[in-house]
């Protein structure tokens, strides 16, 4: 995607994201994205070769532009007292950057579909972001935060399947104001360590 800048990579991210979501990655036209973002075949050649790098850059573009405005705490942020005021600026910050990031609405839109054959950008950032989750949740069960009554594996797997069906479904119901309170609720009455 870097041969294009400007309009011409916002058309071609704005066609590829429309191909996608309604025709998902397997009836994806490449000859519909050419054509919907106005380039010609050699200009869009010069930006991706296949339908699976095309999704690859569309992906990783928008991941940047998202990353530009957040970057996620470090797991040790988290520690001690820290763990529960911290995710819950961690939640906030998402809330707003997805009310105010349009990068990161496009890229909500095509996260969930169906992938393709392999590994591709979306699943190398979602172990991304499963890795991460299960840091912070160590942190939190040493610090005593985080119930530490269940194996650890069950809670990341847990936490982080709750944080993926409430994104996927406030994207899908449109209700980023919903999305923003309840992973919050949520994460405490599924994590918080019972009072001693």
């Amino acid at each position: 995607m870097t041969a294009l800048t400007g309009p011409h990579r916002d058309a071609l991210i704005e066609a590829a994201i429309a191909e996608f979501t309604s025709a998902g990655f397997e009836g994806a036209s490449l000859n519909r994205i050419i054509r919907a973002a106005g380039l010609s075949k050699s200009s869009f050649y010069h930006a991706a070769a296949s339908k699976a790098e095309l999704l690859d850059a569309v992906v990783e573009s928008l991941v940047d532009d998202v990353g530009a405005q957040w970057t996620a705490p470090a797991p040790v942020e988290f520690a001690e007292e820290e763990f529960w005021p911290q995710v819950d600026r961690v939640l906030s910050d998402l809330g707003a950057l997805t009310a105010e990031n349009r990068a990161l609405g496009l890229l909500g839109s095509i996260f969930y579909l169906p992938a393709g054959a392999g590994a591709d950008a979306r699943t190398t950032l979602l172990e991304t972001v499963r890795t991460w989750v299960a840091e912070v949740l160590h942190v939190g069960v040493e610090s005593h935060a985080v119930r530490d009554d269940l194996p650890a594996d069950a809670l990341v797997a847990a936490a982080f399947g709750m944080l993926r069906g409430l994104d996927e479904w406030a994207l899908a119901a449109g209700l980023p104001e919903v999305a923003a309170s309840a992973p919050g609720i949520l994460l405490r009455s599924m994590l918080q360590h019972p009072p001693r």
